[in-house]
């Protein structure tokens, strides 16, 4: 009996501290052990779940979370406890936010989701899924030849959006992550070839071919109509409900693409412009040079929607007919004004990202080159020089090429050619050894996908870095292979998304 006596004055005496005191005692404790003591008794619990303690602390221990950042900042905790609904509102936040920062110290997901990805070959038994095949040497990577190759991903995230082909719905999907619903793209993909599709500055852009060549060039390689088709992406305000709506459609290439692992084209958009790069092998009997491909690049106006579709106009009469003739070409580059303007890449090509500036003016053109061949000693002297071009999409210029002090990692086709500078590089393990990175800025939350540099070029296994802005936590292979199969990563604080090798998109979870 006065063990209990005993132990009941102790916690009344405890919680009936004044507030500043209480404050101390309160702010010395970790997320865990505030949980833990509201097990104590219910005098307890209701010390430990009020908001005058637990906004101060959140606002100390995580300043940087979501919730946390959206905050009103004269949020008043200096009013006395207000109602249990409330009460249990912050506590509920408190949890939530503490939770989720513990699995990420510890590297352990609360939840793994998967969704399966449509297979390369349809129902029909046609192929409707190929991609457009990384280069296997550029100028980034120490050797020339590129170490770690992998093929593009037929996803695209953007901003705690996914897009991805769903096996399950034999469809395009968008996945909000956050709510975790999903709705149908209306591009209807059977009796085409899906090369690629990238979500951006919500517009979504797909690009695709016939599956019949028109034309051939040789006994092997057939010419295909290649196309591109955008979607207006937007959210409801209010229901919270995503609509992607058709915007418009266009010949991406004017004599057509073979469907070749050796012809190449990559792209980047804004939500007003597009703009292609074609590097295709010379296959001329008489002129064809190894170190002297067909290259150009082309912009398209897209900002006006558009009822013109050109691929069920092979003739081209309905667009001479119509008003409407869909978007219209901009700027061409052939290849010697991308020899004028010192980007033309040749044989051994070194560009690693394509941009369209913010003000739709301009075009960058990022390179990424290892110095010459003489000039290399090892893995530990390996440094890449990175040049800006910009070029402006109407007139005649002038272009400004300069040197950035920024680290990309090395080309390996996981990034289409968006590689964009490292953040978050872990333990300091040089840019060479980085695959993919993804860094939530409001967070400063990174998580990092790199091989060991003192194990590589032996050892290709890839391991996982997450990054806080109080913990550091590495994964290794047999922790991380569930989103290591295609060598990119995108995510935030709440989530990683990623694709593992049995064609299933990934997504740990460390939010619920």
């Amino acid at each position: 009996m006065s063990a209990a006596m005993e132990h009941e004055g102790t916690t009344t005496t405890l919680t009936a501290l004044p507030r500043e005191i209480f404050w101390m005692v309160f702010n010395q404790l970790s997320p865990k052990d505030i949980i833990t003591c509201r097990r104590v008794c219910k005098l307890w619990n209701q010390a430990f779940i009020s908001p005058l303690y637990l906004i101060p602390l959140l606002r100390q221990l995580f300043p940087r979370a979501r919730e946390v950042r959206e905050l009103d900042h004269e949020t008043d905790t200096d009013d006395a406890p207000s109602a249990a609904a409330e009460d249990d509102y912050w506590r509920k936040l408190f949890d939530r936010v503490a939770s989720r920062y513990d699995h990420l110290r510890r590297g352990q997901p609360q939840s793994v989701q998967k969704y399966r990805l449509c297979d390369d070959f349809g129902v029909t038994g046609e192929r409707e899924w190929f991609p457009v095949q990384p280069w296997e040497t550029h100028a980034s990577q120490l050797v020339q030849r590129v170490d770690c190759l992998f093929s593009e991903s037929f996803w695209s995230y953007e901003e705690g959006v996914v897009v991805y082909p769903s096996a399950d719905h034999a469809c395009l999907v968008l996945m909000d992550l956050d709510t975790s619903r999903r709705f149908m793209v209306p591009f209807i993909i059977t009796g085409k070839v899906i090369r690629r599709l990238r979500l951006q500055k919500r517009v979504l852009v797909v690009e695709w071919a016939e599956p019949k060549a028109f034309h051939w060039l040789n006994d092997s390689d057939g010419v295909h109509r290649h196309f591109a088709s955008s979607f207006d992406v937007t959210q409801s305000p209010s229901t919270g409900t995503w609509s992607i709506t058709f915007r418009n459609e266009w010949k991406i290439m004017f004599l057509g693409h073979p469907l070749s692992e050796r012809d190449r084209f990559y792209s980047t958009h804004s939500k007003t412009h597009y703009a292609i790069y074609i590097w295709q092998p010379n296959r001329s009997l008489y002129t064809a040079d190894d170190d002297a491909p067909i290259e150009s690049l082309s912009v398209w106006d897209i900002s006006a929607p558009s009822s013109y579709r050109p691929s069920l106009d092979p003739t081209g009469r309905l667009r001479e007919e119509a008003e409407d003739q869909g978007p219209p070409i901009v700027s061409r580059f052939g290849f010697r004004e991308l020899g004028f303007y010192s980007v033309r890449q040749r044989g051994l090509p070194g560009v690693q990202c394509l941009n369209i500036t913010d003000d739709d003016h301009s075009i960058e053109i990022v390179e990424s080159r290892c110095p010459e061949p003489q000039v290399r000693r090892g893995p530990a002297d390996w440094i890449t020089e990175v040049r800006v071009t910009t070029i402006p999409l109407v007139g005649d210029g002038p272009a400004w090429r300069r040197a950035v002090d920024v680290a990309l990692p090395p080309y390996r086709g996981n990034c289409s050619l968006q590689t964009g500078p490292l953040r978050s590089s872990p333990w300091n393990e040089p840019s060479y050894a980085i695959v993919s990175e993804a860094y939530d800025d409001k967070a400063q939350v990174g998580y990092c996908l790199y091989m060991s540099s003192i194990r590589w070029p032996f050892d290709m296994r890839m391991l996982l870095s997450i990054q806080t802005p109080t913990s550091h936590t590495r994964l290794m292979q047999d922790e991380a292979f569930e989103l290591t199969g295609r060598g990119k990563i995108y995510g935030n604080e709440r989530y990683i998304v990623g694709e593992n090798g049995n064609r299933e998109l990934v997504v740990f979870r460390f939010d619920r």
